[in-house]
């Protein structure tokens, strides 16, 4: 199983501010680098790295995982698992909380202020905090459980 990045990075504010923490921790901004990071800037929705490298054309697949590695470490982006199937990468620090069908399979986020209650009940109750980021809160969507009554 992956961990989540271990970045204590706050993430960066915009791609200039990402490309710039790339150079500043000792690494090169390759082109494949760039676009990559643009990729993410742009799409700011979560990808499978073979969506990353379809979109990415003639970069080599090695070194994109690389890059998305040294991205994970810098706090540029963060990688979560979408119920049983590939991981998907997306911007570090974007204000939603993916929610997912175990369904279907669909995909919906809500904004992580609407999650603060119930991270802070759980922690009161528990003694654990949530990460609602690497693993998605799961159930089953509107329209699956209409068809399961």
């Amino acid at each position: 199983m992956t961990r989540p990045g271990t970045s204590s990075l706050a993430p960066p504010a915009d791609l200039d501010s990402a490309i710039e923490r790339i150079r500043s921790h000792g690494g090169r901004v390759t082109a494949g680098k760039r676009a990559l990071a643009e990729l993410l800037y742009a799409e700011q929705r979560s990808l499978t790295a073979d969506e990353i490298v379809a979109l990415l054309g003639d970069h080599d697949r090695s070194a994109i995982y690389r890059s998305l590695a040294q991205f994970e470490e810098l706090g540029i982006a963060e990688h979560l698992h979408l119920g049983h199937g590939q991981a998907v990468y997306r911007l570090a620090g974007l204000p939603t909380v993916p929610v997912l069908c175990s369904a279907c399979g669909a995909t919906f986020h809500i904004n992580r202020s609407h999650t603060r209650a119930f991270v802070e009940r759980v922690s009161k109750h528990t003694g654990v905090t949530l990460d609602l980021t690497h693993f998605p809160l799961t159930g089953t969507c509107q329209q699956c459980a209409a068809t399961i009554r």
